[in-house]
């Protein structure tokens, strides 16, 4: 009997599977968190100056 990756498509599927698996998208994500709050007064300003530029652009 074939295992699964033989039936999924071999070991890119394997890969794939394991990429997208929701656990690992939230790992990364609590990981960028994580990150992100080390540097929060510049991500602030950064975020600020952002919508600023957008704002007065004209884009609103």
């Amino acid at each position: 009997m074939p295992d699964r990756a033989e039936r999924a498509g071999g070991p890119v599927a394997v890969w794939r599977e394991r990429v997208t698996d929701p656990a690992a998208v939230t790992a990364v994500l609590a990981l960028a968190a994580l990150c992100a709050s080390l540097y929060s007064p510049a991500l602030t300003w950064a975020v600020t100056g952002g919508l600023a530029g957008f704002s007065l652009s004209g884009s609103v």
